[in-house]
């Protein structure tokens, strides 16, 4: 599975529990792996905080229906591993004697909030929340639009404009100064503005730039001349090299709109998209990932554009209430 730049990841433990939830509701879990999942939630504390957290919160949106289901005889594996866990579960007071449960039980819910606002978003200058688009005015007469689940910090002074993209994706539009350049710095390096309007988008290891007006100069790492970019191109910046985005029929930009535009792109990008638009987890297998798509789409409604893709596509969509979301493809 991919790593995706638009949200801050959930830690390594939840990410495993969301792992055992999709794993044993799959359909294709066997006693195997109900004995792996029981070794790994008896390995550690930390293991079974974190399957309790996520099943607490899918029982407060859906316990009156779970308990229809165990009533009936009808429970889902995942229901019937919260019984083995809540079994095994520590007592009041054993937790309370553990300060790494404490503390992980507190983050447990700094986690899910962070997936509707990102908790680095609290220490940055300008930030946006989960399907949040915004402008932001500066005080030079520039302004920023900051894609959902973005955040940015501001440094200018007589002799520097300086934004640092932390996280997601922003559109600058730039008033122009002579004596003041106006530079946009990521992980992988900076971009510097030479006209009046271009893109720049955060990902994992790297950073996409699109020009919309005029052109701009990229400088990977601590390269100090840098590359020049045209009105209409893109490119790809790494802290080694820039690498030219080959002519596409997509605007790459289109989120400023609201609007996603595919031409036989894997589904995993799709679902890169439209990560910064939900607070659910979004997950997909492997194959379904691979899947080729077309079309336009509202990133405002993230789940509508899932059922298109079910209704266009074999692919199957798996929800645990607005918690988690896992895309396969069809069995035969």
């Amino acid at each position: 599975m991919p790593a995706h730049a638009h949200a801050l990841p959930l830690d390594a433990v939840t990410e495993q529990a969301i792992d055992w939830l999709v794993r044993l509701d799959s359909g294709h879990s066997n006693d195997g792996d109900q004995q792996a999942f029981a070794q790994w939630l008896a390995m550690a504390p930390a293991h079974s905080a974190a399957w309790m957290d996520l099943q607490q919160r899918l029982n407060q949106r859906i316990s009156p229906a779970l308990s229809q289901l165990q009533a009936d005889g009808h429970a889902s594996p995942s229901v019937r591993a919260l019984s083995t866990a809540a079994a095994h579960r520590p007592g009041r007071r054993a937790l309370l004697g553990s300060a790494a449960v404490a503390l992980l039980t507190a983050a447990g819910g700094g986690i899910w909030f962070n997936r509707r606002m990102p908790l680095m978003a609290w220490s940055t200058d300008l930030h946006t929340g989960t399907a949040e688009r915004r402008r932001f005015a500066l005080e030079d007469g520039s302004d920023l639009l900051l894609n959902a689940r973005s955040s940015a910090d501001l440094y200018f002074s007589s002799t520097q404009r300086l934004v640092r993209l932390r996280a997601g994706a922003l559109i600058a539009q730039v008033a122009a100064d002579a004596l003041r350049p106006f530079v946009v710095q990521t992980a992988q390096g900076t971009v510097r503005a030479l006209g009046t309007r271009f893109m720049v988008q955060q990902e994992q290891g790297r950073t996409l730039v699109s020009v919309l007006e005029h052109s701009v100069r990229l400088a990977p790492g601590d390269e100090g001349a840098g590359i020049a970019l045209e009105q209409g191109s893109s490119a790809w910046m790494q802290s080694d090299r820039v690498e030219a985005v080959f002519a596409t029929r997509v605007d790459t930009s289109a989120w400023s709109a609201g609007v996603l535009e595919v031409h036989d792109q894997p589904l995993a990008d799709v679902l890169d998209a439209l990560r910064p638009y939900t607070p659910a987890v979004l997950r997909v297998s492997a194959a379904a990932a691979r899947a080729r798509v077309f079309g336009v789409y509202p990133l405002d409604r993230p789940m509508q554009v899932l059922q298109d893709l079910v209704d266009t596509l074999p692919l199957r969509v798996r929800r645990w209430s607005d918690l988690v979301v896992y895309v396969d493809v069809r069995d035969a």
